[in-house]
């Protein structure tokens, strides 16, 4: 049994978006690093999450019966029937399809319950009201983009009308889907965890943000990569348009960020899908720090996976100029070099 200091009372929110396959949860309380122990989720098999008085063990065990098939339903019968505090535990239980269930003991702190819909389930105890569960379904389903926008903005509606009735202190988002880790492989996608923080929501918000221009387009890269190195096409185009559709928002949240344009470049640049949506963004790069070697070279890198080794081995040249001496400027240059003597032949 969990201590009744931690992971005690929350609220959350388990859904699945269909159309990229993506799981996830988004939970806040006023109780210590609540990331730790009520989310959990993997690709493929489904979505968790276990509070009121946590029984962290709920996690692996609900994942193992939704992977053998069960329903969610049957997942949560099973798990209460043999635990002597099931009347203070909280569950919420996704499979595959998005099928959602959850289940509210009644000795959980008032107000507690929970509403679950295909593809999305709220739940939460301790709250201000049953108007937190409502604000927060709503929410979700109002808003677009990602299905971590989409989580987060359940959170921050559950918090304006009313939340935890004992306040704040920590806030987790998870979202998961296949070959969707740093190295294409995993199936982690977007993990963030405020442990303590007297706005945690805010903060997290914040880490998203970030998250959003350092590390978006470097997983959805490798994603769509690692689908293509599988021959799984009709998949690597669909989440390419994704991709492109994100990165067009993502430039008009951040119009000023060259680094955010430089990292999109490159990784759209990739494969040849993304040549025309990269060669917008390097330019855009290059126009906001004229100045930068490495954002001049990855618009260098553009031209060259574009099939235009010669404007790519100009912008090198002017690298190679300011930067005498520099290994990597002149192997590129004589890369690119290379490229246009073999295509000026054929």
């Amino acid at each position: 049994m969990s201590s009744p200091s931690y992971f005690t009372f929350t609220f959350s929110i388990i859904a699945y978006d269909p159309d990229v396959q993506e799981w996830g949860v988004a939970v806040e309380s006023k109780s210590f690093a609540v990331g730790s122990a009520v989310p959990w989720a993997k690709a493929g098999v489904g979505a968790v999450v276990t509070q009121a008085w946590t029984r962290k063990g709920y996690g692996a065990r609900a994942l193992a019966l939704l992977k053998q098939g069960r329903d969610p339903k049957e997942v949560i019968q099973e798990l209460i029937a043999d635990d002597r505090l099931g009347a203070q535990r909280q569950l919420a239980v996704m499979d595959a399809q998005g099928r959602a269930a959850n289940y509210t003991g009644e000795q959980c702190p008032a107000w507690a319950g929970g509403i679950a819909e295909p593809n999305v389930s709220v739940q939460g105890n301790m709250l201000a009201g049953e108007r937190v569960l409502k604000a927060m379904l709503a929410a979700f389903k109002k808003t677009e983009g990602k299905l971590a926008e989409r989580l987060l903005a359940a959170l921050e509606a559950g918090q304006r009308t009313g939340g935890d009735k004992r306040g704040q202190q920590s806030a987790a988002l998870l979202v998961v889907r296949d070959k969707s880790d740093i190295d294409g492989a995993g199936d982690v996608y977007v993990d963030l965890r405020v442990d303590d923080h007297r706005t945690p929501i805010a903060e997290l918000r914040r880490l998203y943000g970030i998250w959003q221009r350092e590390l978006y387009a470097e997983l959805e890269g490798s994603r769509i990569n690692a689908l293509l190195r599988a021959k799984n096409y009709g998949r690597a185009q669909q989440l390419h348009r994704d991709f492109v559709a994100q990165a067009e928002r993502l430039a008009r949240t951040y119009p000023r960020d060259a680094n955010l344009h430089n990292g999109l470049a490159w990784h759209l640049s990739q494969n040849a899908l993304g040549l025309d949506a990269a060669l917008k963004h390097a330019r855009r790069a290059v126009q906001l720090k004229p100045r930068s070697a490495a954002i001049a070279d990855t618009l260098a890198n553009v031209w060259y996976q574009r099939g235009e080794p010669e404007r790519a081995a100009e912008i090198e040249r002017a690298l190679v100029k300011r930067h005498p001496g520099d290994a990597f400027f002149e192997q590129q240059l004589k890369k690119f070099e290379e490229a246009a003597k073999r295509q000026r032949r054929t």
